[in-house]
């Protein structure tokens, strides 16, 4: 971890990541769906989800961003200058990969800048910004963020990689914004899905499922949703894809 202190402009020794992109738009998932938000995408992710033994293939949204030194290197202060650029204060932010905290110096980059951003915005309902995380990386000591956590079930390949204990630290903490992710395949990863909630005690988070393109239609997983009655349980579709399609910056 490098030494740093604040001042009204810069940390000192900050660490800096490879940054894919930023951009404004509206979260396109989960519960601020709809709301807008400003966009930082770490490059950088070493899961594949959808690779599995019998021949599945990748499904991720963004292989551009895969890749560990895609993009444009920047320390805290300046990706914290550059989402001021675009002059929406009190909105939310959104740290999101590749994997925004697989390694050491991106986790500390993310802890830094989040806790910037809370400093400067405390009163706002967005002043912790939200952090999508791929289930992998613990996430206990992060007390300046909100999270996405996402559960890889069997049809991603990954679901060994889970971090379980993530799934402790959520409960106890009770943040209303947090959430937990589930990418449903088939019907097996949704009954996977239900026998994690149970098994964790997840009924009384924010639970979001989503089906895969092509592999899972949003009207048979909404069917699926309603038959098991989760409480705190919602159908979560890509809005941006169905506004603007499947490109970048959207």
């Amino acid at each position: 971890m490098s030494h740093w202190k604040q001042s009204d402009t810069v940390f000192m020794s900050e660490p800096s990541v490879h940054i894919s992109e930023i951009f404004y738009s509206l979260s396109g998932e989960g519960i601020t769906a709809g709301v807008p938000t400003v966009f930082v995408r770490l490059s950088g992710c070493s899961l594949r989800c959808g690779v599995t033994s019998d021949g599945r293939k990748l499904w991720c949204d963004t292989p551009y961003a895969l890749g560990p030194n895609t993009g444009e290197k920047m320390n805290v202060s300046e990706v914290f200058a550059r989402v001021e650029q675009f002059g929406v204060a009190e909105t939310q932010i959104l740290l999101s990969g590749g994997e925004p905290l697989e390694g050491e110096d991106k986790r500390e980059f993310c802890a830094l800048f989040s806790e910037r951003v809370w400093k400067k915005r405390h009163n706002s309902l967005f002043s912790s910004p939200r952090i999508e995380t791929n289930g992998r990386e613990p996430i206990s000591g992060l007390e300046h963020m909100v999270f996405t956590l996402d559960y890889k079930l069997p049809g991603s390949g990954m679901e060994g990689e889970m971090f379980l204990e993530n799934f402790t630290f959520l409960r106890e903490r009770k943040n209303s914004l947090d959430e937990i992710k589930f990418v449903v395949r088939d019907r097996k990863d949704f009954e996977r899905s239900l026998e994690v909630i149970h098994s964790y005690q997840l009924q009384e988070m924010n639970l979001l499922f989503s089906p895969v393109e092509k592999e899972c239609t949003g009207a048979d997983l909404a069917d699926w949703i309603k038959a098991a009655g989760i409480p705190n349980s919602r159908l979560s579709l890509q809005l941006h894809k169905i506004l603007w399609g499947n490109k970048r910056g959207v």
